[in-house]
């Protein structure tokens, strides 16, 4: 069977190409990938970063720039080609973009770096689910708090003792934090004692300030600024449903194929899960993984 949400992706994007030059709304793409709109706009912003509706006039701008190197075709003709509605708008919207208007950067064309059609391809197969490499990105420091448990890897592999952890903590404990940082974004801590250890610390947490109020027993982490590669997994299932096994192959591209290519200059071992259930449902979810490459 088809992966799901990479079957939704490449069908919304294959049905925008071809209708650039038509009146497209929301309605219209979804009804023809046949996914209900809210779920088909959580599905492309998860994947792309990018508004479906944005993705498509960023596309229009994108494609007119061919048009528009031609010297007979007039700014009216291409505004009305690509749907703009008039020659106002396209400019308007174009200088957005850009940062030039169209009849300037035409007088004076100068290199653009443009949003082309979205590539499915590079998107790898996780189970039900896809994952893929984001972005480097470096993270400030923050604070954690949550209960740290000792987890032994066999065992975790065997019965996902880290994900029932995950899964108490953030229904009852979590709450017992008055004023954390943002209560819907979970946490979920890795820190590896040793490289040939036979057990993790897992500490499933909420990012917590100053203002933040905790129940006896909890632990503080304090996370370091460091630069990260970060990964992201989408699923058709809810948040409950992520575990080692949901996570199995992005770990094992993490360390078999990403990390081989990076040079690390860490102080302590450590990565941790980060989901924010605002974007998530009961038949869908994100995970982003953040792997730390070095310490600034």
């Amino acid at each position: 069977m088809d992966n799901y949400l990479l079957a939704v992706i490449k069908a919304t994007t294959d049905y925008i190409e071809e209708n650039l030059l038509k009146e497209l709304s929301l309605d219209d793409i979804s009804e023809n990938v046949n996914v209900s709109k809210f779920h088909l706009l959580r599905i492309w912003k998860g994947a792309t970063g990018t508004g479906l509706m944005e993705y498509v006039r960023r596309r229009r701008i994108a494609c007119s720039l061919k048009d528009l190197i031609s010297e007979y075709n007039s700014i009216e003709f291409i505004s009305s080609k690509y749907t703009f509605g008039c020659d106002h708008t396209y400019s308007r919207l174009f200088k957005e973009e850009f940062g030039a208007t169209p009849s300037k950067w035409r007088r004076n064309p100068t290199p653009l770096s443009i949003l082309d059609r979205f590539n499915a391809d590079f998107m790898n197969k996780a189970g039900e689910g896809l994952m893929f490499f984001r972005s480097v990105t470096v993270l400030p420091a923050f604070k954690i708090a949550g209960h740290e448990f000792i987890i032994d890897i066999e065992d975790n592999r065997l019965n996902q003792t880290a994900t029932r952890y995950g899964i108490d903590f953030f229904y009852n404990h979590r709450l017992l934090i008055a004023n954390p940082v943002k209560r819907d974004i979970y946490i979920g801590l890795t820190t590896i004692p040793k490289e040939q250890a036979t057990f993790t610390y897992y500490q499933p947490s909420l990012m917590v300030d100053q203002n933040s109020i905790l129940p006896p027993g909890m632990k503080v982490q304090h996370i370091k600024t460091h630069k990260y590669g970060v990964f992201k997994y989408m699923g058709p299932h809810c948040p409950e449903e992520l575990s080692s096994l949901s996570l199995r192959d992005i770990w094992k591209y993490i360390l078999g194929t990403w990390a081989p290519t990076v040079k690390f200059d860490l102080e302590e071992l450590f990565h941790f899960e980060y989901v924010d259930y605002s974007r998530c449902n009961k038949h869908y979810c994100e995970c982003e993984l953040y792997y730390p490459i070095s310490c600034l």
